[in-house]
């Protein structure tokens, strides 16, 4: 079973620009140099430990994976389930982008968007690519099935300029991302798992979502989308139409049969993890 604390990985803290300290979990490859560094960013409840069994398993091939937790989730500092403008979380994800590129000169560095992540991430990736080798998006939240009641949509407009830190249930149950027993009741008991945001968080994710839509046209990184046909949260034929409009090369989609939301909780991940690998191998040694 996953354990939330991330395995075998290694738990570190990067300090961001306004002090604010962000933990970061790194699955150091044994392979040196890594073939591959890939970054995982987390959805709106969970954080990175979730990604433990996925970081380990790339890891044995190779890989070098890191996670971050956003501020305010999982171990990371600053008020919990807060964001107070988007654009901090875009330089979070920047600063470790760096370091990473750091650490691994000359290694091909992707980045991984989970669930709202992907919003974060086409952003990220449209404005500032040159660090990254490519994007995969995992179960995106682009078209959200699931939202807020409309009297709570109210209290984010009204709210978010007089009470930006009140807070509001996040409208997610474990049912929504898995099918997969054990790990439905691992999202129930996770002590990390976010259960509120903020006022003001929700509407950033609103003006991030708006700048998402116009950011996809400048989108020329390759991308991987990696999704479940029976995910419950968001409209997949709507995912799928939007990644069939994506310019750039190297584009693949894959959708899986009776799959959930969180690809990372199947029953069997090997398609899943198969995919990943052959698409990064393809990117780190394209063919002609």
């Amino acid at each position: 079973m996953i354990d939330p604390a991330g395995g075998d990985a290694e738990r570190r803290f990067l300090t961001a620009s306004d002090g604010v300290r962000l933990h970061y979990l790194r699955w150091r490859s044994p392979q040196s140099p890594p073939s591959a560094v890939v970054v995982f960013l987390h959805g709106i409840a969970s954080h990175a430990g979730w990604f433990a069994e996925t970081g380990a398993d790339l890891n044995r091939q190779g890989v070098e994976v890191y996670g971050l937790d956003r501020r305010g989730s999982g171990r990371s500092g600053g008020p919990r389930g807060h964001l107070d403008r988007y654009e901090r979380a875009l330089d979070d994800v920047e600063q470790l982008v760096r370091l990473v590129a750091a650490d691994h000169p000359g290694a091909p560095v992707f980045l991984a968007a989970s669930s709202w992540a992907a919003k974060l991430g086409v952003v990220y990736a449209t404005q500032r690519p040159a660090s990254l080798a490519g994007l995969l998006l995992l179960g995106p939240v682009l078209f959200p099935m699931v939202n807020l009641a409309p009297w709570r949509r109210i209290a984010v407009v009204a709210g978010h300029l007089v009470r930006p830190m009140a807070r509001l249930p996040i409208p997610l149950t474990p049912e929504l991302y898995t099918a997969n027993p054990p790990y439905r009741d691992f999202i129930r008991a996770d002590p990390l798992r976010l259960l509120e945001a903020t006022t003001q968080f929700f509407w950033e994710t609103g003006r991030l979502d708006r700048r998402r839509r116009t950011a996809t046209a400048r989108l020329e990184l390759p991308v991987l989308l990696l999704q479940g046909e029976n995910d419950q949260m968001v409209d997949v034929p709507a995912t799928r139409r939007w990644f069939a409009g994506l310019a750039g090369d190297h584009n693949t989609y894959r959708a899986y049969p009776g799959a959930g939301h969180t690809l990372d909780f199947e029953a069997d991940r090997a398609p899943y993890l198969g995919d990943m690998l052959a698409w990064l191998s393809t990117m780190v040694r394209p063919g002609p």
